[in-house]
């Protein structure tokens, strides 16, 4: 394979990774649910779960280191705070 052909392969692979996680993100954000039995056990805050999802794939379109933190800090606060309310 040439290096134009690995490229594209590397891109595509990033665009699909991008569209799964960021439709997982809106399913946790719109439904406040979580798809599948892992991640319910897991994920105890589904909207802000979601939120930071949504934010690392806007990191990776927008190429900003800051979305990117917030969206990792988001995503590790919907696992460990439990919603109010």
């Amino acid at each position: 394979m040439t290096f134009g052909s690995m490229m594209l392969l590397g891109l595509g692979l990033i665009v699909f990774v991008s569209v799964c996680v960021g439709s997982l993100g809106l399913h946790a954000f719109i439904r406040n649910r979580v798809p599948g039995r892992p991640l319910r056990r897991i994920v105890r805050n589904p909207r802000l779960w979601g939120i930071g999802l949504l934010l690392q794939v806007a990191s990776l379109l927008t190429y900003s280191w800051t979305l990117l933190i917030l969206g990792v800090v988001c995503t590790v606060c919907g696992h460990v705070v439990k919603p109010t309310g």
